[in-house]
């Protein structure tokens, strides 16, 4: 409310679709694979290599209890971010994001963009003293953003009756190991 003619978001999707669907350009931010659902909605198909910086982090610590954003630019860049909380509210006087002042969603999103990317820059170097970790990231987690993503948009159709046969092959082969493990020892005893 309150806010100037915006322009309009078919005339903006067009002018950013062709930057977001290069292949050779590449994508930095925090949970992309939030981003690219919605924008998916939108007709835009994000291309191009992908730097996640909540996926940079869990590879780097796993063990961490928090990889969103406010959580890594403290430890990390040791500066306190605007929460959506702070803009928006909490619990039942929470109001959406398109009812928050132009100017606060403004800065918002601005310093959602610009600590994603600095967060980038502290936490790509770290990851490169780790070459097995940075692997893991560059083959198989940031591929599976978008393969996640397409699986999160159009479903997965499971095969009930091949799951159920290899639900009974798993309890067999649980079986055989228990007797094996029963021999072994010599007589049979509680493997829980």
């Amino acid at each position: 409310m309150g806010a100037p003619n915006q322009i309009p978001m078919n005339v903006v999707l067009k002018l950013l679709k062709p930057l977001l669907e290069d292949p050779l350009l590449t994508k930095v931010g925090q949970n992309l694979k939030y981003d690219i659902n919605v924008l998916a909605q939108h007709g835009v198909h994000v291309k191009g290599l992908l730097h996640d910086t909540m996926l940079q982090s869990y590879i780097l610590n796993s063990t961490a209890t928090k990889h969103d954003l406010t959580s890594l630019a403290d430890h990390y860049l040791a500066i306190k971010t605007t929460s959506f909380e702070d803009v928006a509210g909490k619990g039942v006087s929470q109001i959406t994001f398109n009812q928050v002042p132009i100017d606060t969603a403004a800065h918002y999103a601005a310093e959602d963009a610009d600590v994603a990317l600095r967060l980038h820059t502290v936490l790509s170097p770290l990851l490169e003293q780790y070459p097995e970790k940075a692997r893991l990231l560059r083959e198989i987690e940031s591929p599976l953003i978008s393969v996640l993503s397409k699986i999160e948009r159009a479903g997965a159709l499971v095969d009930a009756s091949l799951l159920q046969t290899q639900s009974g092959q798993i309890a067999d082969r649980l079986k055989d190991l228990e007797e094996e493990a029963f021999i072994l020892a010599g007589e049979p005893f509680n493997l829980a």
